[in-house]
């Protein structure tokens, strides 16, 4: 397995989850920004994500928010959207 390359960005904790139109999933931040943790093997290994103990086991771990380092502001949206919306039921 390759050693995931790192961002540069602010640490941010995730606060939830979503699947997006094309059924990816997207980790809700924070900042109110969002990032995609796709499981794309070989290339991007998150298998965590496909289960809902995973994204739940991974509720409050930090990503880099690229959006936050370009001084963007986030929509606040995630601390509204509800526990099913989250993926974390």
């Amino acid at each position: 397995m390759k050693p995931q390359r790192q961002l540069q960005g602010k640490p941010r904790k995730i606060v939830g989850f979503h699947l997006d139109e094309k059924l990816d999933w997207v980790a809700e931040l924070e900042c109110g920004h969002q990032q995609h943790v796709r499981h794309n093997p070989p290339w991007i290994d998150r298998h965590w994500v496909t289960t809902l103990e995973g994204r739940r086991a991974h509720i409050g771990h930090e990503l880099n928010c690229l959006a936050c380092s370009r001084g963007m502001a986030g929509n606040g949206s995630s601390s509204e959207a509800s526990a099913d919306q989250r993926g974390t039921t």
